[in-house]
């Protein structure tokens, strides 16, 4: 029975280690979601700049890289500390995690560039865009990481919550940079108005599955953040964008109209996107708390027992009185005196009811893990899918996305269950070109 509590000490250790490592990664997801709105900032300024011919928002378009730069050094200064990657101090899931932060940094070393081009204006609004949309992308499926490695449930559900928030708010910022751009050009961009209308509804999707995960002080900070949001004018300007024909012409000015509305929005999504990541550290502090306080920790047994024998090398300590006295259960009573060992009746039941409340728990634990990662598996079917149709069909990642949610709606179907379908012809599809 020693060994028995031995092993539940350990594994509550290692329980308590997992929780101190996901907060780690959480201070991470924290930094990253501030540099994200960073560089969404800049993307759209720098669509107003170049869009514009240089003519417009170049002051503004500096200072915001310049903001970015200081976001971003940071997130670099956290990933220098030393502890990050300590082999001894690594969690489940840590190679993807880092795998995932080394490919966000080498996207990041890129804006090196790209700043330079566009300070001297040598690339277009379009492919300032892509570039800044890569770089936003990488960041994105670090945080998708971090939850998808994520053990405990509730802290699982923030995650899951906050990534689907910074996706609808990355999708809106796409939004902002491809409108300013066609304004700022004064007539509509090459993708018109079906690439806007994906954006529209691939962002509200999101907003969905964030607003089915997140808790519900969450939810009505969101409710009342969009009261506060300008979406009357976004709608007006959005029917503008939506209507434009190929000889369309914009008044310039709109342009920052535009960009001032959808800020004021993304200012908000950003408000409680901080307030749900500065709690993913809040739950994980709460959740070791509530572990170290446990009063069925096995800790606390194991310094009971020290206190009866000499065999567990541990700090000793009394045998408390709740491990000494109450009534026992008439399976219990019945049982031969031999069969509760040297350590005495209740002490023997306390652990057999330690390990019984041990294996419900963590039985809970998977079933609620099993159902917030369902969520997650499904966005890697899709994007998975979408890989397909872009080797086979040619098709860009936005046109892919776009393919699989019109199959989707023709057919009245779910999206997981088109891309299930895309994965399962893909050894039929011949390769493109």
């Amino acid at each position: 029975m020693e060994s028995t509590l031995a092993f539940l000490v350990a594994a509550r250790r290692c329980e308590i280690h997992d929780l101190e490592q996901l907060a780690r990664a959480c201070e991470l997801v924290q930094a990253v979601s501030a540099l994200v709105h960073r560089l969404q900032d800049e993307r759209g300024a720098t669509n107003l700049h170049l869009a514009s011919g240089g003519a417009r928002f170049g002051a503004e378009r500096a200072a915001r890289a310049s903001a970015s730069e200081a976001t971003e050094l940071a997130v670099r200064a956290w990933l220098a500390q030393p502890a990050v990657g300590d082999p001894a101090l690594a969690m489940a899931g840590g190679t993807r995690l880092f795998t995932r932060i080394a490919l966000a940094l080498h996207a990041l070393d890129g804006l090196v560039a790209l700043r330079a081009e566009i300070a001297t204006r040598g690339c277009s609004a379009e492919a300032a865009t892509r570039r800044f949309t890569h770089a936003i992308a990488a960041l994105l499926a670090l945080v998708f990481e971090a939850a998808d490695i994520a053990t405990d449930p509730a802290v699982s559900r923030l995650l899951v919550a906050l990534f689907n928030l910074m996706q609808g708010k990355e999708l809106a910022g796409q939004e902002r940079a491809a409108g300013a751009a066609a304004f700022a050009a004064g007539a509509p961009g090459p993708a018109g108005e079906h690439a806007l209308l994906h954006l529209i509804e691939a962002q509200e999707a999101c907003f969905q599955r964030f607003a089915a995960f997140c808790p519900p002080d969450t939810l009505a900070a969101w409710s009342a953040a969009q009261a506060a949001m300008p979406l009357a004018e976004l709608e007006r300007l959005r029917r503008k964008l939506l209507a434009a024909g190929p000889g369309t012409a914009f008044v310039p000015a709109l342009a920052e109209t535009w960009f001032a509305c959808c800020s004021q929005r993304l200012d908000r999504i950003r408000e409680l996107e901080a307030a749900l990541a500065g709690g993913l550290r809040a739950a994980c502090a709460a959740r070791i708390a509530a572990l170290r306080r446990d009063p069925d920790d096995p800790q606390s047994l194991m310094q009971a027992l020290s206190g009866l024998a000499d065999t567990v090398a541990l700090p000793g300590a009394a045998l408390p009185a709740t491990a000494l006295e109450g009534t026992p259960t008439s399976a219990q009573a019945d049982a031969p005196a031999s069969a509760a060992g040297p350590l005495g009746p209740q002490l023997t039941r306390s652990i057999v009811d330690l390990l019984h409340a041990q294996s419900c728990r963590l039985q809970a634990i998977g079933d609620e893990l099993a159902a917030v990662r369902a969520t997650l598996d499904e966005r890697k079917l899709v994007e998975r899918a979408k890989g397909v149709l872009m080797r086979h069909q040619g098709l860009s990642e936005d046109e892919a996305h776009r393919l699989l949610r019109q199959t989707a709606m023709n057919q009245g179907r779910r999206l997981v269950e088109v891309a299930q379908a895309a994965l399962a012809m893909e050894a039929f599809l011949p390769p493109h070109g």
